[in-house]
């Protein structure tokens, strides 16, 4: 036991057991302040997306301060890494201004709030459920349950849409009936169809109007509010029920219809 006793010395004298006191104390504090802040979530007034960025950056800040106390305390010359990191960090930031500028962009979307975690958002092209909102990128969950990585730059410099990010949601169908088709009846069935239907809002109050004329049809676009949650199924409901009243009713949504005419040898 003697190697033992030795070693234990040598680790105490060059200061390597304070570095491990130190490493054990810094894992300790950041268990503890990731839990304060999972406790937080239930705070309906401080953001997801806002926790766990605060988490992530304390955590970090930490983390730093305790490996520089544990390396002074092993007798490690941390002002001469910190003065090489610094030359190495000049380097790095000419090379990473795209960096830089994703990470003001994700600053500024944390702060405005603009969608949170869950919300359903669609931007350049592509669109999807936010799974993380980082520094430099948000994650979205494609409907394919692909994960895709958009930039915090592309979403401060492009128009984005947040498609859930209101509790209420109106759909909207555009149809048409025969030019035979009396308008106030055709108005008053689907207005029927929607009161019908519970899961559908009176306020705002559904609406049916009047789009155009079509080459074939006269055409309408019905407007009836929703809980967001609800929408996708609601939709499909309500466009079959109100086919399976209009083939009840006699009202027809007609086909395009083309005249092909036929022309002799001069």
């Amino acid at each position: 036991m003697e190697w033992c006793k030795y070693a234990w010395a040598h680790l105490v004298m060059n200061g390597w057991v304070e570095f491990m006191f130190y490493v054990l104390a810094g894992g300790i504090i950041t268990s503890v302040i990731g839990r304060v802040f999972t406790g937080l979530e239930s705070n309906q007034k401080l953001p997801k997306q806002v926790l766990t960025l605060l988490s992530r950056a304390i955590r970090s800040i930490i983390w730093v301060l305790v490996l520089v106390q544990g390396l002074r305390a092993g007798g490690v010359d941390v002002i001469s890494i910190l003065g090489a990191a610094g030359v190495l960090g000049v380097a790095i930031g000419f090379a990473s201004q795209t960096s830089l500028s994703n990470l003001i962009s994700g600053i500024f979307l944390v702060s405005e709030r603009s969608f949170k975690l869950g919300d359903y958002i669609s931007v350049a092209g592509e669109e999807g459920s936010v799974e993380s909102i980082d520094l430099l990128s948000v994650y979205l969950r494609r409907p394919d349950n692909s994960l895709v990585r958009i930039p915090c730059e592309t979403l401060i410099k492009s128009p984005f849409t947040n498609i859930t990010g209101s509790p209420r949601r109106r759909i909207d169908m555009d149809l048409g009936v025969d030019y035979s088709s009396d308008l106030t009846k055709v108005k008053d069935v689907i207005l029927d169809v929607i009161k019908l239907e519970p899961e559908l809002l009176d306020t705002p109050a559904p609406t049916v109007m009047f789009s155009g004329f079509g080459d074939s049809s006269l055409n309408l676009h019905i407007g009836a509010w929703c809980k967001t949650e609800v929408y996708h199924g609601l939709r499909y409901r309500l466009a079959t029920a109100i086919l399976e009243r209009f083939n009840k009713e006699g009202i027809n949504i007609p086909f395009p219809v083309r005249t092909i005419v036929k022309q002799g040898n001069s």
